[in-house]
């Protein structure tokens, strides 16, 4: 059978778009490049899960938002079990990179208004690592992280300092907003967090059990330095405040 070249080219057409259309008819219909795994920087952190440009202070600003907003009121499915100054840090890391729907903002009794759009990067679950977004162990990031117990969903102040995040100064002036205050508690053995918001501004839970009455409060840096336990004074002279810590993800 002969075709004529008008014929021909229609012919070639279709047959690219059938392969075009068809599951698996191309590379790029198979399945979705892989992120690459490659740890540049050799914080323990795949340069996929890295935020870069605007999308640092996006972030920064709804985590911080979220950490604020369960001063008013603490969303429901911040389980209670959960609910310490470290579970308020990964409480509202996760919801800055949940999809931000309209059941999402539905959670909330009332969320502080952030100044800029949701991170464009990516959302939970996130590349490579879905939800074990937090490290507790030293070294670059390797394939197997999650696999093997290196990366995790859920840990305590002490890890996340250690392996989630990098030390800025121990002068708070230096603490932008989504930065994070980090405290020794020694009576206790035991470390204690705080989200920066800025405009000298802190929010925290308490650390105690729901039983116990734990609860989340906002306070400024100025009655922080009032604080009848000289431990919480955020100041260079207290060797019990150590820093001014920020996401490795946005360093």
């Amino acid at each position: 059978m002969k075709f004529g070249r008008s014929k021909l080219s229609t012919l070639v057409w279709t047959v690219c778009l059938l392969a075009c259309s068809w599951p698996g008819g191309t590379a790029s219909q198979a399945g979705a490049a892989q992120p690459s795994t490659l740890d540049s920087d050799h914080d323990g952190y795949p340069d996929a899960l890295e935020l870069v440009g605007t999308d640092r202070g996006s972030f920064a600003d709804w985590f911080a938002s979220i950490a604020q907003s369960q001063y008013y009121g603490m969303n429901a499915d911040w389980k209670p079990e959960t609910r310490d100054c470290s579970g308020l840090l990964r409480y509202a890391f996760f919801n800055a990179l949940e999809p931000h729907d309209a059941a999402w903002y539905a959670k909330f009794r009332y969320l502080p208004q952030p100044h800029t759009p949701p991170v464009r990067a990516y959302s939970l679950p996130a590349p490579l690592v879905r939800y074990s977004m937090f490290r507790v162990a030293a070294g670059d990031y390797r394939p197997d992280d999650v696999q093997k117990g290196r990366l995790v969903g859920r840990t305590t102040v002490q890890y996340l300092i250690k392996h989630s995040t990098v030390f800025v100064s121990r002068d708070p002036a230096q603490a932008q907003r989504g930065d994070l205050l980090m405290f020794l508690r020694p009576e206790l053995a035991s470390y204690h967090s705080m989200v920066y918001l800025g405009g000298g501004l802190v929010v925290y839970h308490t650390g105690a059990s729901v039983a116990e009455g734990g609860q989340v409060r906002l306070v400024t840096l100025a009655t922080l330095m009032r604080h009848p336990n000289m431990a919480f004074h955020p100041t260079r002279s207290n060797p019990n405040f150590l820093g001014v810590y920020r996401w490795k993800i946005l360093e």
